[in-house]
């Protein structure tokens, strides 16, 4: 129901959120996940410590701080992930989270040479928690001289 002056009244999804800072909380970088389901929140939560090393993280509960930390690693460029032509910034996609109507295509940023690659020879190589951007500096191109980069992009099969 909206209130007096059209601003719309919080709801229950805005109850717990997990937002990424710059180091010195200056600025907010994005805001991961919304929940109004506490233990989504808190599962998003450990998912997010494992994706964004180096990071400061703050674990939020309407306006009470839950939990803040700075990730443990070094901080990496923001990983970006190609799905149906679409460049999704901030998005690395574990093997794992791929679906029977995903296929995958490697592109060469050298030559621009591209093949399909197929999912599941990448999960029984890597497993099914390797995130797209350790995998694709594993791989390398097999047109060129130099051997890759390699970008990985999905595809959604037609339905």
């Amino acid at each position: 129901m909206p209130r007096p002056g059209g601003a719309m009244a919080k709801t229950a999804e805005d109850n717990f959120r997990i937002e990424v800072w710059d180091r010195d909380e200056s600025s907010r970088i994005e805001t991961i996940c919304r929940s109004p389901d506490f233990f989504v929140s808190q599962a998003a939560w450990q998912s997010a410590i494992r994706r964004r090393p180096g990071m400061l993280l703050i674990h939020h509960n309407g306006h009470h701080v839950i939990e803040k930390l700075i990730t443990p690693g070094e901080p990496t460029l923001a990983p970006e992930t190609i799905v149906d032509g679409t460049i999704h910034a901030g998005l690395d996609v574990a093997l794992g989270d791929l679906r029977s109507w995903h296929t995958l295509r490697a592109w060469c940023r050298n030559c621009s040479h591209h093949a399909q690659v197929k999912p599941a020879g990448l999960i029984k190589r890597y497993g099914r928690g390797a995130l797209f951007s350790t995998v694709e500096r594993a791989l390398f191109c097999t047109s060129c001289d130099k051997g890759g980069p390699v970008r990985l992009e999905i595809f959604s099969l037609p339905r």
